[in-house]
């Protein structure tokens, strides 16, 4: 019994994670880098830059769910009684980069990322995720001139009245292609992904990625699906009297998976076979950031996430609202503190009666997280920078079937990180 039910959680878990995952992916980075920072104005006439910096990480992780979105007939995780895994995650890797100049604002980047990954878990369990990643990016950059743009400003302040304050620069346009290689112990799970990028400084960005698994036959896991996506994100930033800061985000993403989709799966989505999924999604996000002190900031955020596919099954919509602070001690050391609550509808996923059956007034399920996290960086001198990262997460839903209980859990991933430049 308990193997049958670990079998059925394999299965939904992994309808989850292909809904769900993308949910927690934006809204885990949502905050990322761009609290403080914003994208520095380099020089004309900067000359060449060379990178070369190395990291050594080390993860707890109580709820891998790598290992629970598998294949139950090639992991040896198949038939486990507890769906929540625990194990370590160490990750070592280097990044080799140099910028270089072309000719007179057009500059050329360059850049390799090697990483290793390796699991433990208990009893030897997670080995087959052992992995070896490569990622190469390359990026070529346009510096475009403002004497256009000071035509135009003229010409306007004419025509109004008005004055305008002149812009030193424009954004640059930046035209980038990435390569991720990944290979694992189990050659099943080796994947290769491709994206090509442009992007007008911050305001304007498009991306179209390939992501395809060496292995496109009919398999279990739902996980090995190769798919194409089409991504453009514009962001406006706005400035509110003195010490407040106002963000908008807008993302439009559309998805195609390929077919190689088993049976169980086709019966449970309703896919008809060599039928392909397609997602729209819409993503918004407003931010509003304080400035309290010189060292502290404040930032609240409203995330929005709405998925539309062509099976109902993959329909879902969630809302996110969340609280940051940020203290910065001194150059290179801060602390960073978020806390958040998520709430997420399947919009095709109705909880099932006691005899199995969806009526009408059968309700949708529906889950609920809430969130902390906390960061702390600092740099001991400029070539030796640590990184700590604690995050918890606990997920409750409103299916009441037993067999699904495992919904019910608490996720916490630990994270220490060194990091040399040089």
């Amino acid at each position: 019994m308990k193997k049958a039910a670990f079998s059925l959680g394999l299965y939904l878990l992994i309808f989850i994670h292909l809904g769900g995952s993308s949910v927690c992916a934006q809204l885990q980075t949502e905050l990322g880098r761009s609290l403080l920072e914003k994208e520095p104005e380099k020089p004309e006439t900067e000359p060449a830059e060379l990178i070369l910096d190395a990291h050594f990480s080390n993860t707890f992780n109580n709820h891998i769910e790598l290992g629970l979105s598998v294949d139950p007939y090639t992991s040896s995780l198949a038939g486990e009684d507890d769906p929540q895994l625990t194990g370590l995650i160490n990750r070592i890797g280097v990044n080799l980069g140099g910028d270089l100049p072309v000719v007179d604002k057009l500059r050329f980047k360059l850049q390799y990322t090697p990483q290793v990954e390796n699991y433990t878990g208990a009893e030897g369990k997670l080995d087959e995720f052992d992995a070896f990643s490569n990622i190469l990016l390359t990026e070529l950059s346009f510096q475009p001139t403002t004497s256009l743009l000071e035509v135009l400003v003229r010409e306007i302040e004419s025509l109004t009245g008005l004055s305008f304050q002149p812009m030193t620069r424009l954004p640059p346009v930046v035209a980038s292609y990435q390569l991720q290689r990944l290979v694992r112990t189990s050659k099943v799970y080796n994947n290769m992904a491709q994206q090509f990028g442009f992007r007008f400084g911050r305001v304007l960005e498009y991306n179209f990625r390939i992501h395809r698994f060496d292995d496109d036959s009919r398999r279990e896991d739902f996980l090995l699906v190769g798919s194409d996506t089409h991504k453009m994100t514009s962001r406006l930033q706005f400035g509110i009297f003195k010490q407040m800061l106002g963000k908008l985000e807008y993302t439009v993403e559309h998805g195609s998976y390929q077919t190689n989709l088993n049976n169980l799966i086709l019966g449970i989505t309703g896919l008809e076979e060599n039928e392909r999924r397609k997602d729209l999604r819409h993503i918004g996000a407003a931010k509003l950031i304080q400035v309290a002190t010189e060292r502290l900031l404040f930032q609240e955020e409203i995330n929005l996430f709405f998925n539309r596919s062509n099976v109902d099954f993959f329909n879902f919509a969630s809302t996110e609202v969340a609280a940051n602070s940020f203290y910065r001690f001194e150059t290179g050391r801060w602390l960073r503190l978020r806390l958040s609550r998520l709430w997420v509808t399947f919009e095709g996923r109705q909880i099932l009666e006691e005899l199995g059956l969806v009526t009408e007034d059968t309700p949708n399920r529906q889950d609920t997280q809430i969130g902390a996290k906390v960061q702390l960086n600092w740099q001991f001198n400029q070539h030796l920078t640590l990184n700590a990262d604690y995050q918890i997460t606990q997920n409750r839903t409103n299916e009441t079937d037993p067999l699904l209980d495992f919904l019910n859990y608490t996720h916490t991933i630990a994270t220490l990180t060194l990091r040399g430049e040089y």
